[in-house]
């Protein structure tokens, strides 16, 4: 066995981080299911109609104008995030690797979060009720680690959702060993 090999052995026997896993630079993500831009659309359009229901009271002023104003500003930036977060679903992906999870997304302001397998202290499957229309799934893993702060990663079929969830949890018994 070579030197290396018995480095490797050594640091997972006692936990310790090593350099053995690409960069997140050169790391491929797996994107999300299509049909989670719908859900996108959907949920922005339903969030600006609220906005547009609350400028509704500004209607009893004496000035109409101010309603006008209201309802405009509304409509272009209900545009203008239409248009983001259509493009937006494309730039979500996440990425399982031996030692943890990544999940990147954010066109405006690009984020990437990762999680090694051995501060997660929970995993679960999800849905809300516009996703379950569209028969999507969200895996949230729950980083123990960071004051219950946690990861999501939307707009998974059941079958890779549950996958996802088979291969995290192995993990966890894995590094619990």
């Amino acid at each position: 066995m070579y030197i290396k090999d018995k480095i490797i052995i050594f640091a997972k026997k006692y936990k310790i981080m090593t350099n053995t896993q690409p960069p997140l630079e050169g790391l491929t993500y797996e994107g999300v299911d299509p049909r989670y831009r719908s859900v996108q659309i959907i949920l922005t359009a339903l969030l600006y109609l609220f906005f547009a229901a609350m400028a509704l009271p500004l209607l009893f002023l004496d000035d109409i104008l101010w309603f006008i104003l209201a309802e405009g500003v509304i409509a272009v930036a209900m545009a203008v995030n239409l248009v983001i977060v259509s493009k937006a679903w494309r730039f979500k992906g996440y990425a399982l690797r031996e030692n943890d999870i990544t999940y990147r997304s954010g066109v405006v302001f690009p984020k990437i979060t990762t999680i090694p397998f051995s501060k997660m202290q929970q995993v679960s499957v999800k849905q809300n009720p516009i996703s379950k229309f569209f028969n999507l799934y969200s895996v949230e893993v729950v980083n123990g680690a960071q004051a219950m702060a946690s990861l999501n990663i939307p707009g998974l079929t059941k079958e890779r959702a549950n996958q996802i969830k088979s291969i995290v949890i192995s993990k966890l018994k894995y590094e619990q060993d």
